[in-house]
């Protein structure tokens, strides 16, 4: 399967839509320049686009953003009010990472709790069949 390309893609959509390509070119910007802001904003840990899967922010890049923000707001407080522009950035990317962190924790802790669940009811199940095993499969008797 050969990948097709937008300018390709849009004509052959715009005709089979009985819509101008304009409008298409317009509505598929539109799509992007908002899967780029999903992804740019730090309020999602992982993004879903149909057909392309889930985007995620890797956790040792937010570590290393944190700990390089945290450094550089330090070394700003020091210079006063002509970085005070910078600082405000700063603080705010730094509040968010450390949000979008707090979330991958949090979904990191929801996994393990649905790992830890379905490993006790494989468990569970694998003492039932060994319990049905070892009192054989016909317990009423045949002939």
């Amino acid at each position: 399967m050969k990948p097709k390309k937008s300018k390709e893609l849009i004509p052959e959509v715009a005709k089979e839509l009985q819509v101008s390509e304009h409008l298409v070119k317009e509505i598929t910007e539109f799509y992007w320049q908002e899967i780029r802001k999903s992804l740019s904003s730090l309020k999602h840990a992982r993004i879903h686009v149909t057909n392309l899967g889930d985007f995620t922010i890797k956790h040792w890049k937010i570590d290393n953003k944190i700990e390089m923000l945290e450094k550089f707001e330090e070394t700003n407080r020091q210079k006063g009010l002509q970085q005070m522009t910078a600082r405000f950035k700063t603080v705010e990317t730094l509040f968010d990472l450390k949000a979008v962190k707090k979330l991958m924790d949090e979904e990191k802790q929801r996994k393990d709790f649905i790992k830890l669940h379905k490993t006790k009811t494989n468990e569970s199940k694998r003492e039932y069949n060994k319990t049905v095993e070892e009192q054989g499969s016909d317990p009423g008797g045949s002939d």
